[in-house]
């Protein structure tokens, strides 16, 4: 079986108007031996030919025998026209009534035998004997014998009648008429024929225009076979029959076996393809294909993305719980133009929160570097005050280092109880701290019964404050950065503010896209996840975030349902 192997062409470069493919394996016997050894232009062509040439025998048979057939019933009613003329001759009529005792009727009839140019006119009586034939021999003899049916004679049905009928003079088409004398009596029957031979002699002289004209359509049906070839070879780009399976093949293999998502759209935004990841990614439904992508993904940032109304390698985009990276490649063909867009998605999540918590892991690093610096002083300083013998002054010392940090602790616990929470602002405020910001922790009450679904506020509370930190660390003195509780029933409005520069105003929306920031990563990590994060989460949990600030930022939580209601009490 000949199969043909195209070579390897790129998405998002300008296709070939023609693949080159080499030929592997032997060919098959019979039909698709011969036409395996042949472009796919070249059999299309010949079944096409094959087809048309058969259709047209076909009708070329058929036209003939329903012209054969037409011939037979215009000569069946010449010969009856012919009849019905002898029939009301006067003359005639009265020599059959009296017998026709001087042979008139045969003179008549040969008169008009000869007249008429058919093969015979005969003439009955009443009996079927015959006054007239072309061989006198037969005269005074019955017309009729056991192998005709005797409703095919008129002298003795009184109708007329026509047909085919093999007699004395041979196949003859044949019209026969009764012959009604006065009174309106049957006397006898007029019988003309018209030998088949005639009649197929006319056939035959017939056959050649019907045969011309067979062949005009034979020749303009192939010329449209072949403009229809030449056209599907265009369309196929000169790709063989086995040659654009093997490309589906490959194609569906290659979709269906990565792990980035592929979508593929047409001019019209219309989803042509996209892959098990691009499902799962986008959450497409089974009937997506054909579809416009504005009934499948709802307005945002995703569908600018995918209809490239924000341009650029690598655009962010979080997508539930997962960072996924997308790029938009259009695709053109010689001589067609732009054909569509594929667009890819690659999730990033593991790599992003790896890089994210090495982030952290630095900071921290820089953090506990800092405070190994900070304690070192604080030890030389002990043992000074010790070698100098100023045992009082270095407890007091000791004294005041281990409270101030015990009583930040004890102060948070003792208000917000969850040690989760406590626990992040403590590493908060130490971070803070070593950048030289005062981190200050306020509530509206003692929340005794710790919060519900800790894991959203911690996302929350940790990404605006080490925003915060960072946009108040370069400002001038005082740095500080503050964070409120503040309780609506078992609602949380967490109000995070910074002594920082501020967000412009044109800015406060473009702050919560995948993406947007303002600062390097030390690691090369993506930044702008945290406050897109932010606003995902709160949104998931049917609240709002809101920014404002003169001087400085400030961000607004609502978190509903995050306080245990029953148990937060007044301070």
């Amino acid at each position: 079986m000949t199969r043909l192997l195209p070579k390897k062409t790129h998405v998002g470069v300008r296709l070939p108007p023609r693949v080159e493919c080499e030929r592997i394996g032997s060919g098959v016997p019979g039909v698709r031996r011969f036409l395996g050894r042949r472009s796919l232009s070249a059999q299309v062509l010949a079944i096409q030919s094959a087809v048309l040439v058969l259709t047209l025998l076909a009708g070329f048979f058929l036209a003939v025998w329903y012209q054969e057939g037409q011939l037979d019933r215009q000569y069946e009613q010449r010969a009856l026209a012919v009849a019905e003329t002898v029939a009301s001759t006067p003359s005639l009529v009265s020599a059959v009534a009296h017998g026709d005792p001087h042979g008139a009727v045969q003179e008549m009839a040969q008169t008009i035998r000869h007249a008429t140019g058919v093969s015979y006119v005969v003439v009955t009586d009443a009996r079927g004997i015959r006054l007239s034939h072309p061989n006198p021999a037969l005269i005074g003899k019955p017309v009729y014998d056991d192998t005709e049916p005797a409703s095919s004679e008129p002298f003795r049905t009184g109708r007329a009648w026509v047909g085919m009928q093999t007699g004395t003079l041979g196949a003859t088409a044949r019209g026969k008429v009764p012959l009604f004398g006065p009174g309106h009596r049957l006397i006898g029957e007029v019988s003309v024929g018209i030998p088949v031979v005639q009649v197929r002699d006319y056939l035959i002289s017939e056959i050649p225009s019907i045969a011309a004209y067979m062949l005009a359509a034979l020749g303009v049906g192939a010329a449209l076979s072949l403009l229809l070839t030449r056209r599907l070879k265009r369309q196929t780009l000169g790709l063989e029959l086995d040659a654009i399976a093997g490309l589906f093949q490959e194609r569906e293999a290659m979709l269906h076996g990565i792990r980035e998502g592929v979508l593929g759209l047409d001019t019209h935004n219309r989803v042509l393809l996209a892959n098990d990841e691009a499902r799962s990614l986008l959450q497409l439904p089974d009937n997506y294909l054909g579809r416009p992508l504005a009934d499948l993904i709802p307005e945002g940032r995703l569908t600018d993305v995918i209809l490239g109304r924000e341009e650029g390698p690598d655009q962010l985009i979080v997508l539930g719980h997962r960072v996924v990276i997308a790029n938009r490649m259009p695709i053109h063909a010689q001589h067609r133009g732009r054909l569509g867009f594929v667009v890819t998605f690659q999730d990033r999540t593991e790599s992003e929160g790896l890089m994210r918590e090495l982030d952290a892991v630095l900071g921290l690093t820089e953090a506990l570097r800092a405070q190994s610096h900070e304690f070192s002083n604080r030890l030389h300083t002990l043992v000074g005050l010790v070698e100098l013998g100023h045992y009082d002054e270095a407890i007091a010392f000791v004294t005041a280092v281990s409270s101030s940090r015990n009583e930040l602790t004890q102060s948070l616990l003792g208000t917000l109880a969850d040690p989760m929470v406590v626990a992040l602002l403590l590493a908060k405020t130490s971070v803070a701290l070593e950048r030289g910001v005062d981190l200050r922790v306020t509530a509206d009450r003692h929340f005794e019964g710790g919060f519900l679904e800790v894991g959203d506020l911690l996302t929350v509370l940790g990404n605006l404050i080490d925003n915060a930190v960072d946009a108040a660390a370069p400002g001038q003195v005082p740095r500080w950065v503050e964070v409120e509780f503040t309780t609506f029933g078992a609602d949380l409005l967490l109000r995070v503010s910074d002594s920082g520069p501020g967000i412009r105003a044109a800015d406060r929306e473009s702050i919560f896209l995948d993406g947007w920031s303002t600062k390097d990563s030390r690691t090369g990590a993506r930044r702008g996840l945290g406050l897109a994060l932010v606003r995902q989460t709160v949104e998931r949990r049917g609240g709002f975030v809101e920014v404002g600030g003169h001087e400085g930022a400030v961000f607004s939580v609502l978190l509903p349902g995050c306080v245990r209601a029953a148990l937060a009490l007044p301070r």
